[in-house]
Parts: structure tokens; sequence; C-alpha cells
């Protein structure tokens, strides 16, 4: 009687999950929903991570799958697809803002977040390259179990289809390559622009008169030298390959996959430790429901509202919930701690000699422009093949590469207490966790990318900040989803990350001075022209910089929970179940360079972990 029971309850949960399936995937209106409408998975968030998962599960027919994302689809607009005519557009950012930054003069900055079916990927710069090894190897020896490099090796090599570059062409640019590192039939496209300015060849040659070398393929472990980038473009049309075009357009013939835009998830719904849905509310009208989830609930929120969402849902600092009137289900304060990003810092420059045509001449020669888009409408390589504002060439370097004072940089840090860093009242497991990522870094400071040069061969160079010492925070403020959260980024609290700014900076102007760029006549006009003094040009490096680069992370980290952690190395919630966290919020460290690629990577592995699981290997 027990088993016919238990078979007539299973029978009416899958009739349940699928009776609002239609017989291909579709956008849907929560106010279609009951409060019993289930689902076998709801992912909350529609970024690269929730969309790389939901692509993955409901490559089986008979599981179901809703995307809730908090954003809209974008319109395909020219800003969005088109690298050239690359633009921020403002419909798909969320307004949100930083607590006073009390290390750069009580500032307050924009915290770029994407609000967008896509995430990332549909407004990011496209760039689409792996870090370090060290780095994928450092997650492993913080806690992240099975997520070395050679762990996520073939979950890169899944998610992309590489497309290698014209022979000649790539001769002449000093593009290389190694196939067997990259994929041939993933959903992201990944290529090289076939196009580039005359100025990106000084900038490949000064530096390898300053003795930077170049590395066969970056992608292959070791990100350093002087490279080009690779990007996440369909090089058959030379569009954006964003995850709504490569993990949801391409799967609308599926009828199990469902996604809910313009709408945030206030709460998980638990039963005892047990996660059993959402509770959401649309961004457009304020309708609220329920929706079930019969196997697991997956947060791909993104490292700000990922955070957010589980505080909200009890889950985190047990004292800061109860202050605001939330019961905590599990005691983790590490959840919206360890917020990392990178720093970034623009180098403005005139020219008295410059190429042409350069970086800036898209924005500045309507006539190029013109001549150019021409170009790209009829299939040839323009300047409309590059994302604009970029370069095409990158340098990245350990510490020791920057500068002949690594050593003393590093003796400074040594001395730094963490937890003069974290402040005194910190959770005991926090701060171990912590001081754990700082041997870490201090063990690999000079044998992995600390930071880049980046130059568009135009007005502009950006000095990337990859390694920071510093930490920063996620807290929700009230109850409320829709009021942002308390985003603190502890931009440069600890004084090693300005030692290593100053060092990059002082390497871009030894490059700049080499006979290949001095040609061009470069005369810096920001942030420090004409300024020698180190402490003055700290000083112009503080009043220029900004906390981030769009890439934040780190803030539900898989770690040991003794350590801070929030996620096991199966990406589950500690102390619940039925719940997981699957994107850049649970890395350990930030990723070097671009995070797109590992947000991916770590998307492929999450679903193979998920439905593993459930039984769905």
């Amino acid at each position: 009687m027990l088993l016919l029971t238990v078979l007539a309850l299973c029978c009416a949960m899958i009739v349940q999950a699928r009776s609002h399936l239609g017989r291909t995937a579709k956008v849907v209106d929560a106010r279609q929903f009951t409060n019993e409408t289930t689902y076998g998975f709801v992912i909350v968030g529609g970024g690269i991570a929730g969309l790389t998962v939901a692509d993955r599960l409901t490559e089986n027919p008979d599981v179901t799958v809703l995307v809730i994302e908090y954003g809209p689809f974008d319109l395909k607009e020219d800003g969005v697809m088109i690298p050239g005519a690359y633009f921020p557009v403002p419909y798909l950012w969320l307004p949100l803002m930083s607590t006073p930054q009390t290390a750069l003069n009580n500032a307050s900055f924009g915290v770029p977040c994407g609000r967008v079916v896509g995430g990332g990927s549909v407004v990011n710069a496209m760039f689409f390259h792996r870090s370090d090894a060290e780095l994928y190897n450092a997650w492993e020896e913080l806690g992240a179990t099975g997520w070395g490099w050679f762990d996520l090796l073939p979950y890169f090599k899944k998610s992309e289809t590489f497309t290698a570059p014209d022979a000649e062409y790539a001769a002449r640019h000093n593009i290389t390559w190694d196939v067997a590192i990259h994929g041939s039939d993933g959903p992201v496209q990944a290529s090289h622009a076939p196009y580039d300015y005359p100025g990106s060849a000084n900038k490949y040659n000064g530096a390898l008169s300053l003795g930077i070398q170049p590395t066969l393929d970056p992608n292959g472990g070791r990100a350093q030298g002087v490279f080009r980038l690779l990007r996440s473009i369909d090089p058959k049309i030379q569009t954006r390959s964003s995850a709504r075009i490569n993990r949801y357009d391409r799967d609308a013939v599926r009828p199990n996959y469902h996604i809910l835009p313009n709408t945030a998830v206030s709460r998980v719904v638990f039963e005892n430790l047990t996660a059993v849905g959402v509770d959401h509310i649309s961004t457009s009208d304020g309708t609220r429901g329920t929706v079930q989830a019969s196997r697991e609930v997956i947060i791909a929120a993104g490292s700000v509202h990922t955070p957010q969402i589980l505080q909200l849902s009890g889950i985190g600092d047990p004292v800061h919930l109860k202050n605001l009137g939330i019961e905590p289900i599990s005691q983790l304060p590490g959840v919206g701690r360890n917020l990392q990003d990178h720093l970034v810092l623009k180098v403005n420059y005139n020219y008295t000699s410059n190429h042409v045509p350069n970086g800036g001449s898209l924005q500045s020669n309507a006539t190029y422009a013109m001549e150019q888009r021409v170009l790209y409408n009829t299939g040839k390589p323009s300047a409309y093949d590059l994302t604009g504002t970029t370069g095409n060439l990158i340098i990245q370097l350990p510490l020791s590469n920057f500068t002949n004072a690594s050593v003393s940089i590093m003796s400074k840090a040594a001395s730094i207490s963490p937890a003069d860093i974290l402040g005194k009242d910190i959770d005991p497991s926090i701060l171990a966790g912590y001081e754990k990522q700082r041997a870490i870094i201090t063990k690999g400071i000079n044998t992995e990318a600390v930071g880049g040069l980046s130059w568009n061969t135009g007005p502009e160079t950006s000095i990337y900040m990859t390694r920071p010492f510093s930490r920063g925070s996620i807290k929700i403020k009230s109850t409320n989803v829709l009021d942002a959260p308390l985003i603190d980024y502890g931009a440069i609290t600890d004084s090693t990350d300005l030692d290593i700014l100053y060092a990059i900076y002082m390497k871009n102007r030894e490059l700049m001075a080499t006979p290949d760029l001095a040609i061009l006549g470069p005369i810096e006009t920001a942030p420090a022209p004409g300024i020698e003094n180190e402490d003055d040009i700290k000083e112009s490096i503080k009043a220029a910089l900004e906390p981030s680069n769009a890439h934040q992370c780190c803030t539900a980290a898989m770690m040991a929970r003794k350590d801070g952690g929030v996620v096991d190395p199966q990406n589950r919630v500690y102390g619940t179940r039925r719940i997981s966290v699957v994107d850049a919020s649970t890395w350990p460290l930030v990723a070097g360079g671009g995070p797109q690629a590992s947000v991916y990577a770590g998307a492929e592995k999450a679903a193979d972990l998920i439905k593993e699981r459930h039984g769905l290997l």
C-alpha cells in the first residue's frame, strides 16, 4: 500500500510539473501560475551560469526547468550585437551604487551589474580567455576539491567552438594557438578578430624589447606575457555570441525549458532545511507569487544578488539576519563576505604622431566610421570586428616582472594583520579562510599574473589589478529584494593593492618609453602627468581608480565551512538540502582576466554534478 501511495504521489508530481508546459520553450507569465505550479528545477538568475545549467538540464526531455531572470530580453540592438558599436545600453544595467570607499577618499562608485537574459555575456566586452592554471589549483587548495585546472579543462573545451584565424592574417599579427586545448562543438563561439589597428604592432614590439615574451596560447594554463585576446564572437557573422543566443535561443524547440523575465526572486521557500520553491515579484507591476521545485532550487543570480537572496532566505550571518527580523535557517557568516573584483586604472594620452586609424578613430572620424561600417555590413574585415574602446593585445605578468621591488612589497604585505583588513568583529571562520587566501596569493605572486596592461591604440590604456588582497562585502539592508543591498568593495583597504597598482603603472610608463611606442609621441594627460614622486603618483592613482571592472565574485565561496565557506564542492549550500549555487560567487579567489570563460566552464561542471545527484547522467 505504501509503495502504491508513493507511486501515486510521484505520478501526480510529474503531471503537475509538466501540465503547464507547451510544445516549445517559451517565455512564461507568472500570472498563469498558481502557488502549486511546479518545475523539476527552478533556476534563480538567467545569466551565463543559469542559462548554461538550464541548457544542459533540459537536454533531457523529462526534466522541467524554469529560469527566473530579474531583467528583460535585450533587443539585439547594434550596441549589443556589433563589436565595434559596443555600448553598455542603459536599460540592461541596474542602477547600483557602492557604499563610500574609505580608502578612496570616501567616494561612492557605480556597481556595474547586468540585468538581462544572458547576464554579463550580453553587456560585457566579449573577452573570452582563461586564467593561469595556478588560479584554479588555488581554488582546489582552498577547499574546492575537483575544481583544479585539469578538472575544469574538459569543461572549458565543452563550452566552446573555437575557430582559428586565417593563417596569413595570424602570421602577420603574431596570433598563435594550441588547438588541443580548445573545443570544437560547444555552444559559445570563440574567435579572434580579423582586423587590427597598426598601433598594435608597436605595442607588441615594445613589449618584446622589455623582455616580455609571447605565449603560444594563453588559454592553455599560462595566461602571461603579451598575447592576443580571444573573444566570444561568431566568426561567420562577426556578432556577439551571448548566453541568451547560445544557451536559450538555440533551445527554443524544447517544451521543458521556460523562462520568466522581469522578475525578482524575493526568497527561497524552505520546509525545515529543504528548499521547495521560491517566492517571486514582478519588477514590472509588482505581481507576487510562488513556484515550486520538486528536485532543486539553483541560485545563479550573480555575486551581488546571490548573497542577497541567500540572506533574505535565512542563510547568512545569524546576528545580521536577526537584526532584520529574519529567522536563520543555516548560519553561514561567509554569505556576502569575500567580495573581490578587478581594480581598473585608466591612463590617458595625447599623441604627437600616432598611427591613423587607431582605437579612437571610429568615434573621432565620421567618414572612417562610415567606410568601416560598409565593410562590416558586406562581410569584409573592418574596425567593427573589434570591441569598441578596446584593443586586441594585452600584457599580463607576475609581480616580479612588473617591478624589481616585489620582495619589499611582499615584505610589507606580510606585516599587515589580516584582522585589521577584515575588522575586529569578524567571524573567526572568515578570518581563517582569508588567512589561507593571503598565504596562497603570496606564494604565487611572482609566478601567477597579478595584473595587465591593455592599450586600445588610441587615447586610453587600461591597467588591471587582478589579484587583490583587499576584501569587500554584500549585506542586505531590508527584507525587500527590490532594495539594493549594501555593496562595499573594500577597495585598497589593504595598501598592498595600491603598491601593486603603482608597480603596474610604472611598468606602463616604461613600455610607453620604448622606441616602438615613443615614436608615436605619447603625452600622458591622466592620472599623473609629469609627476615623479611615488607618494604623489599613488595619490593620483587613488583619485582615478575604479574599484570594479564588472567582475564581482566570491561572495558565496566554495571553501570549508570552518573557513567561511558557503557551498561544498558539489555547489550545495551548507546546512540545507536541495539548494545549490552555480555562479561566480562560489569562487574562492577572483579569476585573472575576463571571468566569462571561467563562468561558462564552472556552470558546465555544476550541471554535471546536479545531473549526477539526481540520477540524470
